[in-house]
This record gives C-alpha cells, structure tokens and sequence, in this order.
C-alpha cells in the first residue's frame, strides 16, 4: 500500500513540473515575456537576456521550413536596407537561430541566401530542443518582436509590421 501511494505522489510530482514548464513557456501573445537563453558561435556568446534595453527581432529558422527560412531572407533584406535597423544599431538587434541538424547545411544555406552573417546562430541538441519547448516551435519556426522590456510585441512580424512598429 505505502508503494503505491508513494507510486502516486511521485505521479503528481511529475504532473505538477511538467505544468509548471509549461505555463513558463511563451505563447507567443502580446505581453507574453521572452524566456532568456544563450548561444554561441566561435568566440561570440549572445544572451537575450544581455539584450534588454533594445528591441530585439528574434528568429528561429530552418532550412526544412520554407516560410521562415524566406522570412529570415526578408528581415536580413530589411535590415541592410534601412541603416537604422541594423544589428549594429543603438536601439535594435536581430537574432537568428538556425535548428538545422547540421552545422555545415546551416552555414551553407545562409551563404546561399545572403542573410545577415552576424546575426546568425545555429544551435542543435538540448539547446535545440529547450528553445522548441520555450516558445512553442513544434508546430513550424517563428519569430518574435521583443520590446526593450523583454515583452512580446508581435509574432511573425511583417516588413510593414517592423517598419510601423518604428524600432530606431
């Protein structure tokens, strides 16, 4: 008897973590906070978490999805045609997280494709997979407008959006 309700408290343990993940998670709705996570590529280490203060154009990407990949595309474009929203800028970041399995097709694929080199990452893994749980990526990449707050502002933002949303 003892096992089995020590069986059943040990359940409801797990069952209380795993709901607890989930309400961390984000849901990709205005106001939602963006849950912090680093990544690093050679010697460069990015934290979101560093980045508040700054609007940040989060976006996950892979090579076997079509509309982020064309959107990393499309944000990379924007981004090197209006000077005021480049990686550089004093108010904006934009960071792209490639989840491709290899390494070598992420890095290919954004030479390919003229993306934006200094704001690219790839990350594969348990990294890969806490960054697919934190924000909801089953289902297809997104992406994220995250305000100087670290609040969601828009998810899959348009170039209109981002150009209304006047981040400079």
């Amino acid at each position: 008897m003892k096992k089995t309700i020590m069986i059943i408290v040990l359940f409801a343990v797990l069952i209380g973590l795993g709901t607890a993940a989930t309400i961390n998670a984000v849901d990709g709705k205005k106001g939602s906070t963006a849950p912090v996570f680093k990544v690093e590529s050679n010697d460069t280490i990015v934290s979101l978490d560093d980045m508040k203060g700054h609007w940040v154009l989060l976006q996950f990407w892979a090579t076997t999805d079509a509309k982020s990949r064309i959107l990393t595309k499309q944000y990379s474009d924007l981004i090197r045609t209006n000077p005021a929203k480049r990686p550089s800028s004093d108010r904006f970041r934009f960071l792209a997280i490639n989840m491709d399995r290899s390494e070598d097709l992420f890095k290919e694929i954004a030479k390919i494709d003229g993306t934006n080199e200094i704001a690219q990452f790839h990350v594969s893994g348990k990294k890969a997979g806490k960054l697919v749980n934190d924000y909801h990526l089953e289902n297809g990449m997104h992406s994220y407008l995250i305000n100087p707050q670290g609040k969601i502002v828009a998810k899959d933002p348009t170039k209109q959006q981002l150009i209304d949303f006047k981040v400079e």
